[in-house]
């Protein structure tokens, strides 16, 4: 019985508790190359859409913007923005 309430309470709150991701607001920027400290970059064809690199950016604490660049076939993760540069290849994302 103890533990059935257990799981029923740890089960209770993470209801309770929405992910952090899906709180997460990006402000959305076409044909923008952001620059500034990277974090990660990734070239496999798993990040090679936008909700997928958007998707890596929630998943880390210290990502503040993501890139997805078509014409290199990157997702880069950003610590911090410093630049943005026009770029017709690229789609980024900061966190708001």
């Amino acid at each position: 019985m103890i533990k059935i309430s257990k799981l029923t309470i740890l089960g209770s709150l993470l209801l309770a508790f929405p992910a952090f991701s899906a709180d997460m607001v990006f402000e959305k920027k076409e044909n923008i190359l952001l620059k500034g400290k990277i974090a990660s970059v990734k070239t496999s064809k798993k990040f090679r859409n936008l909700e997928a690199c958007q998707a890596l950016c929630e998943s880390r604490s210290s990502c503040t913007a993501f890139t997805l660049d078509t014409s290199k076939g990157s997702c880069t993760i950003l610590k911090n923005v410093s630049k943005e540069v026009p770029n017709s290849n690229a789609t980024s994302g900061v966190k708001q």
